[in-house]
């Protein structure tokens, strides 16, 4: 359990950095994006093993 709230969490943290470093400061490096496919991997991850 504690390891599904883990990935979650992290999952989060991804995507708040995606947000915060392509829309709010944005740095102009395409591999900000690697954050968006961490945190969508993750998410999959998290909402599988839940199920």
């Amino acid at each position: 359990m504690l390891r599904n709230s883990v990935t979650l969490a992290v999952s989060i943290a991804c995507l708040v950095a995606w947000i915060v470093f392509g829309f709010v400061v944005p740095v102009g490096v395409g591999l900000v994006h690697a954050l968006l496919g961490v945190s969508a991997i993750l998410f999959v991850r998290w909402w599988g093993l839940t199920r």
